[in-house]
């Protein structure tokens, strides 16, 4: 008599599959998380950046204006302001910057006499800013807080003459899912108001 030969087939059992399924996924949500982690990370210091860009241009537009004029206000010695106030020489123009609400902010005016530059300085404050056409205007995107410190051009002889400067310290902030991501500037302008200094 000839004995029956049977085939084995060999396989996985159902206790394999649930167990590499489980695994498989346990990997896939590990994956994805880091994945969706590294990709808000990327697009929260992509939107910071692009923040600190344009607080950066404001700053630099503001340093541009600064070294060429006389600050008006605020007027003691290394002063710690949120705004500051200045009559810009190259210009004829009466400018005024300030951190208000998350944002840097400027408005000017024209001197009403530009060939008289003494009366024009003289006229420029925030009473003559508040008629500026147009009013204030944003320089920055995102949320940007800061503080000038300001030594102001200082007449005499020399040595005792002294030519000021202006620090402007920014912080530019964002909020993303529950995390705050900031990031400090700062930019310092000496003036060269040297008529004013007395040199």
């Amino acid at each position: 008599m000839r004995k029956k030969k049977t085939s084995i087939l060999k396989g996985f059992t159902l206790i394999e599959m649930i167990v590499s399924m489980g695994v498989f996924v346990i990997m896939a949500s590990v994956i994805s998380v880091s994945f969706s982690s590294g990709f808000s990370s990327y697009k929260n210091s992509r939107d910071l950046q692009k923040d600190i860009e344009s607080a950066q241009y404001g700053m630099n537009a503001m340093a541009k204006s600064l070294r060429t004029s006389t600050i008006i206000d605020p007027f003691s010695t290394t002063d710690q302001a949120q705004y500051v106030i200045f009559y810009d020489y190259s210009a004829t123009r009466c400018y005024e910057y300030r951190f208000n609400g998350g944002v840097l902010e400027a408005r000017w005016r024209d001197a009403s006499n530009p060939i008289d530059s003494t009366a024009s300085k003289n006229e420029c404050g925030a009473t003559y800013l508040n008629g500026s056409p147009g009013g204030w205007n944003n320089l920055t995107e995102g949320y940007v807080t800061g503080q000038f410190f300001v030594t102001p051009s200082s007449p005499g002889p020399t040595p005792a003459a002294r030519v000021g400067r202006v620090t402007i310290f920014a912080t530019v902030k964002k909020t993303s899912s529950g995390q705050q991501f900031s990031s400090r500037i700062q930019t310092t302008v000496s003036l060269r108001d040297y008529n004013n200094a007395g040199y």
